[in-house]
């Protein structure tokens, strides 16, 4: 489907491919756990949990793929709230290893609602997750079509993501670390030239495949990152090396 509407419907919006429908039966189990935990560690102060990733797409492999959860508060996010999601995140994917990771990318209500989240929490929940528990924020906002200020609100910390992520690649395995570095690389050198190429993807091959065209000069950096997200290269000290040297590039560009 995606292959020919390249990710946009008939007037040019982009398609939400994520939905409760298209979660694995072997995926169940995880999901439902990540729910129960989070409402029993936070109660009374969540407002929705979403999916996004390969599980609500439907093309989560067992073993290999991330389970992608984002959650929109009802309080601000403390220190005690980082350390619910670090403990789930830690023990989560031990007790279930049918994903070899869970992320979390927790959001504060009165924050998500702001007109200047239009580009960034706004877009996301309404086409890049699915609500799974609670209030669907995502019926109230309006549908969007490729733009360069989704581009550059998703992307907008590419010179600083690095130092963003150090205390989370501390505790990570090289595996781990060269997949996140790769797919932020192939995604944003995809999402800067989405609205030129007329698509929105979200398989990283097609990403990567429309950057390359884009971004000729910088096609075999772009393959290295295609192939760190895809978890074919795993060093580490490489893949920093292709993320410093890349992310100047778009940095500069900003097609």
């Amino acid at each position: 489907m995606e292959e020919q509407t390249k990710g946009l419907d008939k007037d040019g919006f982009i398609e939400n491919l994520y939905s409760p429908k298209n979660i694995a039966p072997e995926f169940q189990g995880v999901v439902n756990a990540i729910i129960d935990s989070l409402l029993s560690e936070l109660p009374n102060q969540i407002d929705g949990i979403y999916l996004y990733g390969s599980v609500p797409r439907g093309t989560a492999i067992i073993g290999r793929s991330d389970l992608d959860v984002s959650i929109v508060l009802t309080t601000p996010i403390g220190q005690k709230e980082k350390g619910v999601f670090k403990l789930l995140s830690d023990t989560i994917p031990k007790a279930y290893p049918q994903v070899s990771k869970l992320d979390i990318d927790p959001g504060f209500l009165r924050n998500v609602l702001q007109p200047k989240e239009k580009y960034h929490w706004q877009f996301w929940l309404k086409h890049c997750c699915c609500c799974i528990w609670g209030n669907d924020l995502s019926i109230k906002f309006p549908r969007y079509k490729p733009s360069n200020e989704i581009a550059q609100a998703l992307n907008g910390d590419l010179s600083t993501f690095l130092k963003q992520m150090t205390p989370n690649f501390k505790t990570m395995t090289d595996a781990d670390v060269v997949k996140v570095i790769g797919k932020k690389l192939v995604r944003a050198t995809y999402y800067f030239v989405a609205e030129q190429d007329g698509s929105w993807y979200t398989n990283l091959s097609q990403c990567a495949a429309v950057a390359k065209r884009h971004y000729p000069n910088q096609s075999d950096d772009i393959e290295l990152a295609l192939q760190y997200a895809l978890g074919q290269l795993t060093s580490r000290v490489e893949a920093l090396e292709l993320y410093e040297r890349l992310s100047k590039e778009l940095v500069v560009k900003k097609v």
